[in-house]
């Protein structure tokens, strides 16, 4: 027997997730249309690394209509990336974010399933993404890190 308060919240969470899900989709075909410059790219790391942080909070809190709004911000950022790496035509980078692309839909699967383990492990394929890239294209400056020339 479930609970009522559960079925309420349910009731709740599916719906938001749906409102917040069209939302991203607009904000995706916006972002197709611009290619960040290497400093907006810099500012557009962090702000990943600071999204995929509340993700992770998100996701252990049970938080499935945060996580909604996480997804909404993060599917169009990572559209921006795969997009700056296409325009440098750096194939690898390209396949990196496609690859966080798919680890996203695989969250947006788990939050809308409420699996706070199948979420935790697109979470954990989401952040495999970024070390080979890193790897790759960055290098640490006495100012902090900058892609590598010819990336």
């Amino acid at each position: 027997m479930e609970c009522c308060c559960f079925v309420r919240a349910r009731r709740f969470v599916v719906p938001s997730l749906c409102v917040v899900l069209l939302t991203a989709s607009g904000l995706v075909a916006g972002a197709r249309q611009s290619v960040p410059t290497e400093e907006e790219y810099g500012a557009l790391m962090t702000e990943i690394r600071f999204t995929v942080g509340d993700t992770v909070q998100h996701v252990d809190s049970r938080y499935w209509p945060e996580l909604g709004e996480d997804l909404g911000k993060l599917f169009p950022m990572f559209e921006q990336v795969e997009a700056f790496w296409t325009a440098r035509g750096a194939d690898d980078a390209v396949g990196f974010a496609g690859e966080a692309l798919a680890a996203l839909n695989a969250l947006d699967e788990a939050g809308a399933a409420m699996s706070v383990p199948a979420a935790r492990a697109a979470i954990t394929t989401l952040r495999g993404t970024c070390g080979p890239c890193h790897d790759a294209h960055r290098e640490e400056t006495a100012d902090g890190f900058r892609i590598k020339p010819g990336s």
